[in-house]
């Protein structure tokens, strides 16, 4: 390697220089270690700079240490000089020390985030469980409003939910058309016989601005009406009927005669000892709570169960016929594991199953709608002569009191 003579003379000098200040530092060094006397003049030609009184490792450490105090490495008690060691550095047993509070520190630090965390985390499940609470409150109060049927609906003649003796019942259904061939009933063709519970009932109203067809809002309709019956029925249980005691109502211009259907649980055991009410009338009671607008059956104030068995002008006419039944009416009963929804098509037409709903609902069991309306076995496939005549007398007679009614008011 050619060392030219311009860099042996730089370095030349800078060798001189720095062997200036090591003679320097060492003289300062030494008259500080053997002076007593603090006001002892120095001389100015041997004064160091104070860039030349710099100790830089020194300086540099203490850098150090601070920054390990800030980083939290280092307590700051460990800066005393007391626990240095005899060349300024930290002695083995204060560099322990300090790892092992850097350790202590720092599995403190990893407690404190591991707190933080699991604080976070039972936030979050606390959050969590009370969103589950408020969710499953909306749920409760969803429930509760489907307790009442509200699509928008207009109730209609031409549907009822009611008690009728299931086809199963045949000495009932035979023992009951007999009485309305011989009293005329003006209802045999149109109505089976029966006990309403609501009546008139719901029918769709249709939203004619609404995208959805006209099939689609029915389907929606049957939908939710199948929820709040199936709710009904799920609270009931089959209950037996049995008819042997009849009553009249009417006045002068109008009289009829019905049955009055008794009854009871089949089994004590799904008897409730804390309800004194009639299965039948619990079971209208929970039905008029699922549709509060069907309250007909209590104009009275209260609803008492009866089977039509016949029209008549006027209450006396209803009263010989009450008599008449009673000299050779044998009880009657049979059993009640559900109750129907009937539709009729027109004024003229006869009621016949839209819906069965089976009492106390299982898996194996249903609210099933039927395509179209299916008539009961036992009733007459046309109306007969006698029974037109009848019907159209009970109409006019309707009239002309609506009218004299219009009149006097």
């Amino acid at each position: 390697m050619k060392v030219t003579p311009s860099a042996l003379t730089a370095f030349c000098l800078s060798s001189r220089r720095r062997h200036q200040l090591l003679s320097t530092l060492r003289a300062a060094t030494s008259n500080d270690s053997t002076s007593t006397d603090s006001s002892q003049p120095i001389n100015p030609a041997q004064a160091p700079l104070a860039e030349d009184r710099k100790d830089w490792f020194v300086d540099g450490r203490d850098t150090a240490r601070r920054l390990k105090i800030e980083l939290g490495l280092m307590s700051g008690e460990n800066t005393a000089s007391a626990d240095d060691g005899d060349d300024g550095m930290p002695s083995a047993s204060n560099e322990r020390s300090s790892r092992e509070n850097a350790m202590e520190n720092g599995r403190k630090a990893a407690l404190e985030f591991l707190k933080s965390f699991s604080d976070d985390e039972n936030g979050k499940n606390k959050t969590q469980a009370t969103e589950e609470k408020s969710n499953e409150s909306l749920e409760t109060t969803i429930r509760k409003c489907h307790d009442q049927f509200t699509l928008p609906s207009r109730k209609s003649h031409c549907l009822t939910i009611c008690l009728v003796p299931p086809p199963s019942a045949a000495a009932a259904w035979e023992r009951r058309n007999d009485v309305r061939r011989e009293l005329k009933d003006p209802g045999f063709y149109r109505w089976p016989p029966h006990a309403n519970l609501l009546y008139p009932f719901l029918e769709p109203n249709f939203d004619k601005e609404s995208e959805k067809s006209k099939e689609e809002q029915v389907s929606e309709f049957r939908k939710e009406l199948i929820v709040s019956l199936t709710s009904v029925a799920a609270q009931c249980q089959p209950f037996d009927v049995e008819i042997d005691t009849f009553g009249t109502f009417g006045d002068k211009t109008r009289g009829v005669l019905w049955a009055r259907p008794k009854s009871k649980y089949s089994s004590p055991a799904a008897d409730d000892d804390d309800c004194d009410e009639e299965p039948l009338i619990t079971l209208q009671t929970f039905l008029e709570k699922h549709f509060p607008t069907c309250t007909d059956q209590r104009k009275q104030g209260s609803f008492t169960p009866h089977i039509t068995l016949s029209h008549y002008a006027n209450i006396t006419d209803a009263l010989e016929a009450k008599e008449q039944v009673e000299s050779k009416w044998e009880s009657v009963s049979f059993h009640v594991p559900e109750f129907y929804l009937l539709q009729r098509i027109g004024d003229e037409g006869q009621f016949k199953i839209l819906a069965k709903i089976p009492l106390g609902l299982q898996e194996e069991k249903e609210v099933y709608f039927f395509d179209e309306p299916l008539a009961f076995p036992a009733m007459p496939g046309h109306e007969d002569e006698w029974v037109y005549s009848e019907r159209i007398a009970m109409k006019n007679r309707r009239k002309i009191n609506f009218k004299r009614g219009k009149k006097f008011t």
